[in-house]
């Protein structure tokens, strides 16, 4: 096996600052494609091989996305024909994280692909399973368009192992552009935008042990309490605990919800850590457990679009509320 192939790959990622946006950039969809560049095993006897991908990837959640991708190489026979390659494949991928300058991830794929050397009408080719290292980054245009580079190690079953040769250990290495659709994108700060203005009927009747407080709002895939919800909280507290030395029977209700980005059952999850979050701060407050009732919602009741990053923003909320048993 050739050790440049090692290197560039090495030197493709590291080339990349580990600085990073304070900002989470996760597309719903995205489609991609570039220059394509294979490192053979030494038994093939042939130079390196150049060619092209195109893919599209979409979101399990904020840490996993399955990928799939198609790729043509035109590699130089050492001495022999050039052969033309061409394959498909799906990817499983684990992104250490979501920033918009760089997106770190692991990657593995399994797939299929033929060879043909030019002027013969034989083929070969096989399975193949690669891993490896990559990363997207979202630069330009306001995250609009991005840039993306991985490198792989290729296990390949060709036609021939079949007769006892060993499976094929390529390097494959891509660089490319990578366009996202229905880009979310999340600022550090948004879980301290400033709380939803509510109107007076929204809070009921000021005398009654019926009250609705300020939405608490939280960052994307995040539970845990800002500083602007943490100070909705201590208000709401002090509320709860007057309306409970009025009337023993006064119910607190914590619902959990989300935006609609990830799966039904993540989401569920989710709304309820999030209701459990300010459950636990409003004991922590002095309102006694045995008062307050969690409920997640997930992403099913949206109080505005998704379709925009404010309104996402709005639905990653946990409502408080007072009841009082009749």
């Amino acid at each position: 096996m050739k050790i440049r192939g090692y290197l560039l790959g090495a030197s493709v990622l590291a080339a990349v600052p580990v600085t990073s946006f304070a900002q989470d950039m996760m597309p719903l969809f995205t489609v991609y494609g570039g220059y394509s560049h294979l490192f053979p095993d030494s038994d093939r006897d042939s130079d390196d091989g150049m060619g092209f991908f195109v893919g599209a990837g979409v979101p399990i959640n904020r840490y996993f996305n399955v990928d799939f991708s198609a790729h043509h190489h035109e590699i130089g026979g050492d001495g022999g024909p050039d052969v033309a390659e061409n394959g498909a494949k799906a990817d499983f991928l684990f992104y250490y994280s979501r920033k918009r300058l760089f997106s770190p991830y692991v990657g593995v794929g399994a797939g299929f692909l033929r060879s043909r050397p030019d002027d013969t009408d034989s083929t070969d080719g096989g399975v193949f399973m690669d891993a490896g290292l990559g990363f997207q980054s979202y630069p330009f245009l306001d995250g609009k368009l991005g840039v993306m580079a991985d490198a792989r190690y290729r296990w390949l079953d060709t036609d021939s192992s079949a007769d006892g040769a060993d499976p094929l250990e390529d390097v494959v290495v891509r660089a490319g552009l990578v366009v996202p659709f229905g880009t979310v994108k999340v600022s550090e700060q948004a879980a301290a935008a400033k709380p939803v203005e509510k109107k007076p009927s929204d809070t009921v009747k000021q005398m009654s042990a019926e009250r609705r407080f300020t939405d608490v709002l939280f960052a994307f895939d995040k539970s845990d309490l800002s500083p602007t919800a943490t100070g909705i909280l201590d208000d709401a507290s002090k509320t709860i605990n007057s309306l409970g030395e009025q009337n023993a029977k006064v119910r607190v209700k914590v619902d959990g919800h989300t935006d609609w980005v990830g799966t039904d059952g993540y989401n569920m999850a989710l709304g309820e850590r999030r209701a459990n979050t300010a459950k636990q701060y409003l004991i922590r407050k002095g309102v006694a457990a045995d008062r307050i009732d969690t409920t997640s919602y997930g992403e099913s009741k949206p109080v505005a679009t998704n379709e925009t990053a404010e309104g996402r923003q709005l639905n990653r909320r946990a409502e408080v509320r007072t009841t009082a048993e009749q």
